[in-house]
């Protein structure tokens, strides 16, 4: 769970120069293909885990960053 959070954080977060804007995209498509693929409590879990997650990192904006991108990722088509 922290690798998907993280390398999603990461795609959402990134530069040009760091990461291909395109690639960010589809990457972040792919994550968010593989979450609503999870049964309802595994998204659940994921959620909680994320949540957690932000609450304990101290790096700023990352208590708002999170659970938005958490949203995004896990919305109801």
């Amino acid at each position: 769970m922290e690798a998907v959070l993280w390398a999603a954080v990461f795609f959402e977060t990134s530069e040009d120069d760091e990461c291909d804007p395109d690639l960010a995209v589809k990457q972040l498509e792919q994550i968010r293909h593989a979450l609503i693929q999870l049964s309802h409590e595994e998204r659940e879990q994921f959620r909680s885990f994320a949540r957690r997650a932000a609450e304990s990192d101290t790096t700023p904006n990352m208590a708002t960053l999170i659970p938005d991108l958490l949203e995004s990722l896990l919305a109801e088509e």
